[in-house]
């Protein structure tokens, strides 16, 4: 009897042991840890993770890394995590994804919001990646095409488009330009781009932006690192510029429109792809998903400020529309 209850303590601690080594540890690669759009999309990736049977304390040690919005930094901080032995990246866009690549040469990555993984060279294909790389794409040619005839259906002769963009993205996504550019052609639109790294930074490109005479402005997610948003929406007011945002809450926060994914899925999706490679499957041989959804948002306050008619066919296919 005394020798079958040593047997069964040892076996519980055995027990106990390995259920501490299944710890997984996935390195969490974001420009800031702050911010609306942050903590929405950590929140998506982390449900993700749950619902894959996840939980940060119990069997999870989500080690979240940030880059405060110096782009240099990624290779630093990735070059961190892989020396931590994490299991997986998480690199969301382009900066961090190309930095968790060069960080080591075995480690999972899962990206989120990548124009087009396969021109970057990170996968095969969309059906079978066939690297180390998998996820969920967020934009496409045709989103960047749709959001600016959305803004061409609103105001009528539209021509010349304001694009604010962040400066540090500029060399870091220039495919989302290229084909900010390409959606522009197809459309017969002229694009003047403005950087903002910070917010007092907002009113002298404002004021570019009219003395160019620039008819709209368009934010797109190269602007997602500074968070202002809220503030790109309020100066496109300001300076009477019907603008179109590829984030929801930006339309909420007074933007006149926004066309785009839902980004709290993205994410939650992303969440499930690092949860299954956690649980043995293989990256190469996981098909990418690409947005499931669109949603566009209407505000008529906006509209009415800028005397702008919405069209009964711009109405009918809005998702919401603020009054």
């Amino acid at each position: 009897m005394k020798r079958l209850l040593t047997f069964a303590l040892s076996f519980l601690l055995l027990g106990t042991a390995t259920a501490q080594e299944r710890v997984a540890r996935v390195g969490f690669l974001s420009w800031q840890d702050t911010g609306a759009y942050y903590d929405m999309t950590l929140k998506g990736f982390i449900d993700g993770l749950r619902e894959e049977g996840f939980v940060q304390g119990k069997n999870l040690d989500l080690m979240r890394r940030s880059a405060s919005n110096d782009a240099e930094r990624f290779k630093l901080i990735a070059r961190e995590l892989a020396a931590n032995k994490i299991d997986v990246f998480f690199a969301p866009a382009t900066p961090m994804a190309t930095a968790a690549w060069y960080a080591d040469k075995t480690t999972p990555i899962v990206v989120a919001t990548i124009l087009d993984p396969v021109e970057l060279d990170f996968v095969k294909s969309l059906a079978r990646p066939g690297t180390r790389v998998t996820g969920v794409t967020t934009m496409n040619d045709e989103l960047t095409t749709k959001r600016m005839q959305l803004l061409a259906d609103m105001v009528p002769g539209l021509k010349r488009v304001g694009v604010v963009i962040d400066e540090a993205m500029r060399t870091a996504c220039t495919q989302e330009i290229k084909h900010a550019e390409s959606a522009a052609a197809k459309l017969g639109l002229t694009l003047v781009m403005v950087h903002v790294d910070r917010p007092e930074m907002l009113d002298g490109a404002f004021r570019k932006l009219t003395d160019a005479k620039v008819q709209a402005v368009i934010s797109t997610l190269l602007s997602t690192r500074n968070g202002l948003e809220k503030e790109y929406a309020e100066a496109a007011l300001k300076y009477k510029l019907p603008s179109m945002f590829e984030i929801e809450y930006a339309a909420q926060q007074g933007g006149l429109m926004s066309y785009g994914p839902d980004f709290i899925d993205i994410f939650r999706r992303a969440g499930h792809y690092t949860g299954r490679i956690l649980k043995g499957g293989k990256p190469a041989e996981m098909s990418m998903e690409q947005p499931r959804e669109f949603r566009l948002v209407v505000n008529m306050k906006t509209a009415k400020a800028l005397g702008l008619t919405v069209p009964q066919a711009v109405l009918v296919r809005a998702d919401e529309v603020i009054q």
